[in-house]
Order: structure tokens, then C-alpha cells, then sequence
């Protein structure tokens, strides 16, 4: 779920003191997500299952996962996640910060940023929900 979004953020290693998680509870969870980039908008809708011990997910990995160069600049513990800023400097560059909250049942993820060049930055906008359907995942 949230693990689409983020990539969805194009979003060299962080710093162990950033490795930041967050876990979602076992079970089936649906999601939607909407990037924005400039004028283009992309959605992804779908279902995610979590088994025992597999909803972490980590912050840091998820940055890097976006492009090479992407790293996971700042993270902080807010109510039930972090806010955070992911810094770009390899071929894809730019910035993003946001928030991923999970709860028992519900998720979301919001974060805003640039991507491009400093001389001709492209508006990037990120936001997904999620809720967990079931305690299997089967439905």
C-alpha cells in the first residue's frame, strides 16, 4: 500500500540514527494513492497483505528505493508515525517532505516537494490512504 506511494514519489545511505519504521498491522489492506508531477497526475489503486512479521516498513529503504542518490534526509516520531524530507542528488534530483501515519486500521501518507532542476523545479505532490479490510488475506 503505502510501499506503492512511496515509490510513487519519483522518492547512498541514510544515517542508522534516520532508519526510521513503521508497521502495519497483520491482514489485508486496500489503498489508493495519487502522485502528482507538473501537470501529469498518476493513481494506483489495489490490495496489499501484511503476514505475520511483514508489515515494517522502513523509511530509509523506501527513500532509497525511488531513484540512486535518494536518501532519507530527516525523520521525526510525530502521533502513531514521522514526518520526514527525502533528499535527491543523483541523476533524479529534488525533495519531498511529508508525514506517513498507520494506525490499527487505517493509514495515510501526504508529502509535497520538487523534482527537476533548482533553476527549473517541477511541483511533486504525493498522498495515499489505506484501511485494512481483514485479519487474513484472503478477505
Amino acid at each position: 500500500m503505502i510501499r506503492v506511494a512511496m515509490i510513487a514519489l519519483s522518492i547512498a545511505c541514510a544515517p542508522a540514527a534516520l532508519a526510521q519504521s513503521v508497521t502495519f498491522k497483520e491482514g489485508l489492506w486496500t489503498y489508493e494513492g495519487t502522485a502528482r508531477m507538473g501537470p501529469a497526475t498518476l493513481s494506483d489503486a489495489g490490495d496489499e497483505c501484511f503476514g505475520d512479521g511483514e508489515g515494517n516498513y522502513d523509511l530509509s529503504e523506501a527513500a532509497q528505493s525511488i531513484a540512486p542518490g535518494c536518501s532519507l534526509k530527516t525523520s521525526a516520531p510525530i502521533q502513531a508515525g514521522y514526518s520526514f524530507q527525502v533528499v535527491c542528488s543523483g541523476n533524479v534530483k529534488g525533495e519531498l517532505s511529508g508525514q506517513i501515519v498507520v494506525g490499527a486500521e487505517n493509514a495515510r501518507l501526504s508529502a509535497s516537494g520538487w523534482t527537476g532542476t533548482e533553476e527549473a523545479p517541477v511541483t511533486l505532490s504525493v498522498s495515499a490512504t489505506a484501511r485494512r479490510i481483514s485479519e487474513g488475506c484472503f478477505g
